[in-house]
């Protein structure tokens, strides 16, 4: 079984950001956190995120035990998204039109069966002797599965057909299919990075509360699956200034490019310019390390 020197224990915690907020780090163990109001929107947001404690240093522990965590977290989310969606009218939920192509474009990219993230998360699971990994990581796959499907329907309630295939959609899916474990991981970082900061836009940018309130709540996910893959794959790496982390900081650099020029027009309601929203995306990357 693979080691990362200590235990983390999962705990709730209320997190508030608002507009007066300041960069702020939180140092949990080897993991620091940048959360910052600009990151994850100008306006407050309260909710609850599973994030880890400091490292118990009475004995150092096997990672399989963080993840019966991370199958218990999942869990739970999934109850807690049974009680939001029925708080949710989608029928008379309004999207601003400027936003509906990018929107579809995301809502694909949450739409996956996950065959080979499932068969490359199994191969590593047996390798490793730790099963709850593969069970987290089809929980995680139900939870992306599970944003496309209100995504569509709310789309469909603004008259919107979600999209069946798109270029760049296409292009992350051929690169998860190439890669090993730890580049699959580092690609699925690098999304989760991403979509911190697009739905953090979208909830800010959103005139509707309901459509707010939906992006919010993805967001609240997409830090949690930033945490997940990120603590694992911290421990598959041997520091910040390691040639893995300078390359996937050079990948993330491009597809920020990319997502951009695609997406510009969304992203400009939080940041103001292209060297903002890069630095705010490797912000939240280099904070894994």
């Amino acid at each position: 079984m693979g080691h990362c020197g200590g235990a983390y224990d999962l705990v709730g915690i209320g997190l508030s950001l608002t507009h007066q907020s300041r960069l702020k780090w939180r140092f949990l163990g080897k993991y620091r956190w940048a959360m910052c109001s600009e990151c994850l929107g100008n306006f407050e947001l309260r909710y609850f995120l599973m994030i880890a404690t400091t490292p118990t240093q009475s004995q150092p522990i096997s990672l399989a035990n963080s993840q019966k965590n991370w199958t218990m977290l999942f869990a739970q989310n999934t109850k807690r998204w049974q009680q939001f969606a029925a708080t949710i009218d989608f029928d008379t939920m309004h999207l601003e039109p400027e936003m509906i192509d990018s929107i579809k474009t995301f809502q694909l990219g949450e739409q996956a069966e996950g065959r080979t993230l499932t068969a490359v998360a199994t191969q590593y699971a047996q390798s490793h002797d730790e099963p709850d990994y593969l069970t987290a990581m089809q929980q995680f796959i139900g939870e992306e599965q599970r944003h496309a499907h209100y995504m569509a329907i709310a789309l469909r309630a603004n008259g919107i057909e979600p999209l069946e295939k798109q270029w760049s959609d296409g292009l992350f899916r051929k690169l998860r299919k190439l890669c090993g474990w730890e580049m699959m991981i580092s690609v699925l970082l690098t999304a989760e990075v991403i979509a911190i900061a697009y739905y953090s836009t979208l909830a800010k940018a959103s005139q509707d509360p309901q459509a707010k309130r939906l992006f919010e709540r993805i967001l609240q996910d997409e830090v949690t699956h930033l945490q997940f893959h990120g603590e694992r794959l911290s421990c598959a790496r041997s520091g910040r200034f390691s040639t893995r982390w300078a390359f996937h900081r050079l990948f993330l650099w491009v597809v920020t490019g990319l997502v951009w020029v695609e997406h510009r027009h969304v992203l400009i309601h939080q940041f103001s310019s292209f060297p903002r929203f890069i630095q705010r995306c490797d912000a939240l990357l280099t904070a894994l390390v």
